[in-house]
């Protein structure tokens, strides 16, 4: 079998094309043909492109064809000079090009001497005819002039055509999809970016507004060059500097008066939120060697309700400082600094460190006690390097290293309590107490190399590549002891006593007369073992692709990539043979295929169409958990107050095995385990309505397959079922294998398909206006996330079959920028301002209504009731429009002043707390019999508005 698929690979590499998903990870490609006036081609005519704002230069030869390519060029705004014998030189400015893109440019020159020039502005002539992916690029301006109050670049991504999801109020991660599932690769300057231990793939680094100069979002048909996500790709490229010093100060607060009382809640909170950021940039060789800085500061205060009650904390004898609000906040900082370097004409690139940081004071909430809170920070560290190598005149190499790392931890406010060093739950009443035990910490740092060649010859631009990564994650778990208190039944003439009453009387250590022994707690829970682990995992990643020129206007493309994930050995003394390992899976090879044609001579029609395997990377929590508790390495106790043995409040022995040993829940890994992937394929036909105007319309198809989840297998089943199939089992204390709870077994076999016809209309930018509208309408169906989730009929995953939890049939995503250059005379006081907006709008995600009890009897209360389909319902559609005004006040040519008012949902709208991973399932009350069925719980942010101040030179 394995002989087979190198064949196949083999095959696949002596026959290449490119998947034009885009030209290069950071870079653009500039192509086109070179002729005389009457369309003969000019062999040996020169190209010169020179990069305006560092002077940075590079040149091709056209070839018999009058072709020419330069096949990577770092983003930025461009000069073209082209230049034969017995020809006018013929001039292109204002070129400005954006990650990923492949910019045609022919060129014609008229006879005549060198001395004669022609010269053209060619920023709004440029079609983009070498890409048959779906997905779109936001470039500096509109990064720079958008509203996104949250500051998180990352709801930009939520404007490219093929893209679902709901833009986020905070750092956290915006929420989206890509064909149906959440699966995404996240790259920064080229590198690896990809936070892997959740299984939801997420940034590993965030970067800010004022250090980004364009994001790249590719959702479906992208190159070979790109993989390791069943879904789509996401690309940020970092600011850079130039031969001129360049710099930014901005500040912004929001005022409490001006913001809506979050929906939901009666009384505005007592709130702060605030943003400084400042840039600088400029050259330290002239045309050789630049940088650029970056620094921002973002606090903000929102103080969570204790909701202990007076007479509870007084009958516990609590400080009032104990009570009340707990003082949660978040700071963030980001850092960055970059270096661009050119050694010689043949060698060029980049240093970066990027860093980003979150600290929380106190995240208590609820019935804890201040005291029980913890202390979050977040600390993010990255840098990269790259080298650009220009072999030969056809031949160049980018090599690339990187190496990102997070840590986070939850750690005690306190070092010591008047409550004691033991966690304690009173049910219903207060949780007290602390433990140093409770410290948590988590960190995943990601390492790696790649080295991508590229080859230019005659019709064919090769490309081959090799990525190297390494992931390792170091865990603490918390193992804090804690004892509970639920109260007491009526028993032997003895009223009921409730669980604020049984603390208490265990501490002053009364009797219980119902029994004529001590009070005494409900239960313990410790643990016993090694609470840390440190794995680590590998990737070996390889593609070859080619674009293959058959004529000026058609492109055929195809190519390949291998993928590879090698697993460890988990604990090779873990008592379930299959929680000891996952088989590895050698056979990943992922083909690509795809077209551009432009038909006839106008150019202003493209045809795309394009058709890959993407492979993906699970969630690597899954498997490292499954490291951490498996029935050896970390043991938990539960010790009911009455046992036999049990200690006395509030001592904890020291437990190792014995008879409250609780069987561990554990996850293991079907033999037949293999990675996920997907099927995309897509069909475009982009057309240029006049100079400005650009309408797509398109079809974009995506099927995962061999999606992860898991099923219980240590159920015995009874022979019996529920009237709709379901069969029933026979509890969780009747398990065939009573060494263990459950055995989740991970298994590959979830599905999700997705059908999505595409509208996107886009204006540049001309006399002050430009605009972008996506609309999609889509269906996705899945019996599964897709990312290793559970699901209700453990013998039969087809049963749930039905809308994934992230189907939204109607979304459309609007954004604008206005700049006013008004010429009459009454209307001249707007010119200066600046108007730009950003809308989303889809029909709703579906809720998954549940029966409310364990209709199945298999220990999971997920289940549906008879006859009823899995999310058969949908919420209501979500509604935000995001604003902002922006006054310019201009001080020569070069020193630009602005104030500004920027508004998150902005017309307030209430709307629905769903995600793209449980839909709007938890923002309401699912449970069909309950007496508030489908009552809202949940909403997404309230209007949130902020004024601020810049300066930029």
């Amino acid at each position: 079998m394995i002989r087979k698929y190198y064949f196949v690979l083999l095959i696949l590499l002596a026959f290449p094309a490119s998947s034009f998903g885009q030209a290069n990870a950071v870079d653009a490609a500039v192509n086109g043909y070179v002729s005389d006036t009457v369309k003969r081609a000019i062999v040996g005519a020169h190209a010169t492109l020179t990069n305006i704002a560092t002077g940075i230069s590079q040149g091709v030869i056209t070839d018999a064809n009058g072709y020419y390519r330069f096949p990577l060029v770092p983003v930025g705004t461009y000069r073209l000079v082209t230049t034969a014998d017995g020809f006018q030189k013929n001039t292109q400015d204002g070129i400005v090009l954006s990650v990923g893109q492949e910019a045609r440019l022919d060129i014609s020159l008229g006879v005549g001497g060198a001395e004669q020039t022609v010269q053209v502005e060619a920023g709004s002539a440029i079609l983009d005819t070498g890409t048959s992916t779906v997905g779109a690029v936001l470039d500096r301006k509109e990064i720079e002039n958008l509203p996104v109050a949250s500051r998180n670049v990352y709801n930009y991504l939520l404007l490219a055509p093929g893209v679902i999801g709901i833009p986020t109020s905070t750092f956290s991660t915006t929420q989206f999809t890509f064909g149906g599932t959440e699966r995404s690769q996240w790259n920064l300057d080229g590198l690896d970016d990809t936070q892997h231990g959740s299984n939801r793939q997420i940034r590993l680094i965030i970067v800010t507004p004022e250090a980004v100069a364009q994001t790249q979002t590719l959702s479906n048909g992208y190159s070979a060059e790109f993989g390791r996500a069943a879904g789509g790709q996401v690309n940020v490229v970092m600011k850079s500097g130039t031969n001129q010093f360049h710099g930014s100060a901005l500040g912004q607060w929001r005022t409490s008066d001006l913001q809506a009382i979050p929906t939901l809640s009666t009384v505005q909170p007592d709130r702060s939120w605030s943003d400084e950021a400042f840039t600088l940039g400029g050259p330290i060789l002239k045309d050789r060697l630049f940088f650029f800085g970056q620094f921002e500061n973002n606090p903000y205060t929102l103080p969570n309700s204790i909701t202990i009650t007076p007479a509870n904390a007084a009958a516990l004898g609590l400080p009032s400082d104990q009570i009340g609000t707990a003082p949660f906040g978040e700071t963030y900082r980001t850092i960055v600094g970059k270096v661009d370097y050119t050694l010689n004409q043949k060698n060029s690139g980049y240093v970066r460190f990027a860093r980003f940081t979150n600290h929380q004071p106190n995240n208590d909430s609820g019935l804890g006690i201040v005291d029980r809170g913890s202390r979050y920070t977040d600390h993010q560290n990255g840098g990269g390097v790259q080298l650009a190598t220009v072999l030969s005149n056809n031949l160049l190499n980018e090599l690339r290293f990187g190496v990102i790392q997070r840590d986070t931890g939850n750690f005690p406010v306190v070092d010591s309590s008047p409550a004691g060093d033991v966690l304690i739950n009173i049910s219903s009443v207060a949780n007290i107490g602390f433990s140093p035990l409770t410290t948590t910490t988590t960190t995943e740092r990601s390492s790696s190399v790649l080295d991508n060649l590229t080859w230019t010859h005659v019709r064919n631009t090769w490309k081959f590549g090799t990525e190297f990564d390494h992931e390792l994650f170091a865990n603490l778990s918390g193992t804090a002891p804690t004892f509970s208190f639920s109260g007491l039944a009526a028993q032997n003439g003895r009223p009921a006593v409730s669980s604020l009453n049984q603390y208490l009387d265990t501490v002053a250590g009364a009797t219980d007369l119902a029994t004529g022994q001590p009070y005494t707690y409900t239960y313990l829970t410790s643990y016993s073992g090694n609470p840390e682990v440190r794995i680590a995992f590998n990737f070996l990643n390889l593609f070859a692709q080619d674009e293959i020129r058959l004529t000026s206007n058609l492109s055929i493309n195809a190519g390949a990539r291998y993928e590879v994930i090698f697993f460890p050995t988990f604990d090779k003394l873990a008592p379930y043979p299959l929680s000891r390992s996952v088989p590895n899976d050698y056979s990943d090879i992922a083909p690509r295929l795809g077209l551009t044609w432009s038909p006839g001579g106008s150019r202003k029609t493209v045809i795309h169409a394009a058709y890959g395997m993407y492979y993906d990377v699970p969630g690597l929590g899954t498997f490292y958990n499954a490291a951490q508790i498996n029935g050896h390495r970390l043991l938990s106790y539960q010790v009911a107050g009455t046992a036999t043995g049990a200690p006395v409040f509030p001592n904890v022995p020291q437990f190792n095995g014995g008879a409250f040993e609780v069987a561990p829940s554990i996850t293991a890994f079907d033999p037949g385990f293999h990675n996920a992937y997907q099927h995309q394929a897509n069909l475009q036909i982009q057309r240029e309505l006049g100079d400005n105007f650009q309408l797509t319309v398109g079809y974009q198809y995506a099927a995962l397959r061999h999606g992860l989840y898991y099923t219980d297998t240590n159920l015995a089943p009874t022979g019996t079922a529920l009237a709709d199939g379901r069969p029933i089992f026979a509890g969780t204390s009747n398990r065939p294998n009573p060494a263990f709870g459950a055995i989740n077994l991970i298994r590959s076999g979830a599905t999700t398909n997705f059908n999505g016809g595409f509208l996107s209309l886009q204006k540049r930018l001309s006399r002050g206006l430009e605009f972008t509208v996506n609309y999609m309408y889509s269906h996705a169906l899945a019996d599964n996330i897709g990312e290793g989730g559970s699901i209700s009929d453990p013998t039969n995953i087809h049963r749930d079959y039905g809308n994934a939890d992230n189907n939204a049939t109607h979304n459309l995503v609007i954004q604008g920028l206005y700049q006013p250059a008004f010429n009459a005379h009454s209307l001249r006081w707007l010119n200066g301002f600046e108007f730009s907006s950003m809308t989303f709008m889809n029909s709703g995600y579906p809720i998954n209504p549940i029966a409310g009890t364990d209709l199945n009897n298999d220990g999971v209360v997920n289940d549906r009731p008879l006859f009823i389909g899995r999310n058969s319902l949908t919420g209501s559609g979500l509604s935000q429009e995001d604003a902002q005004i922006k006054r310019y006040f201009n001080i020569g040519e070069r020193l630009h002043f602005a104030a500004f008012f920027e508004a998150e949902n902005l017309l307030n709208t209430n709307n629905l707390n769903c995600n793209t991973t449980s839909g709007c399932t938890g923002s309401v009350i699912n449970t069909v019999n309950s007496s508030d069925f489908l009552r809202q719980t949940a909403a997404r942010t309230s209007r949130n508005v902020q004024t601020g101040l810049s300066v930029k030179f």
